[in-house]
């Protein structure tokens, strides 16, 4: 285990972030967001009220840092563990249709809005074709 070659001291020093990575390495295997926090939490030795106050932050450097994946179902690994094709290729062809389909939603919206706008301008002067108004008449 990688984690006991640094003393308590190197422990408490490290970031949340750092730990994580180191104990996933260890464990060999993707974990549960919340197995993986208790791990780095006891190893830090922090209170009740430390581990209630940096749960969403330790989520929040999870999702930045680029060498963490998430699997699905709040299970998260080392990315250099998976294949890009393998971790991705699914939720990017979903995400991708997901924004086509919200793309020609926006579309239709503003060409619907823009039909409206022309339709309200048409009415408007309707009602000044039927005048009959000439230079002259004036």
């Amino acid at each position: 285990m990688a984690l006991k070659k640094y003393s308590d001291e190197q422990i408490q020093k490290m970031s949340m972030i750092e730990l994580a990575n180191i104990v996933l390495a260890d464990e060999k295997k993707e974990m549960n967001f919340i197995d993986l926090f208790h791990k780095v939490a006891d190893l830090k030795d922090f209170t009740q009220a430390q581990r209630d106050d940096l749960l969403s932050r330790f989520y929040t450097d999870l999702n930045v840092d680029g060498r963490f994946t998430t699997l699905g179902s709040n299970v998260w690994g080392l990315k250099r563990w998976y294949p890009v094709d393998q971790t991705s290729e699914k939720a990017l062809a979903e995400s991708r249709k997901r924004d086509l389909e919200e793309e020609e939603y926006l579309d239709e919206e503003l060409e619907d809005e823009a039909l409206e706008e022309e339709e309200d301008e048409d009415a408007l002067y309707e009602d000044y074709d039927d005048l009959d108004y000439s230079v002259e008449d004036e």
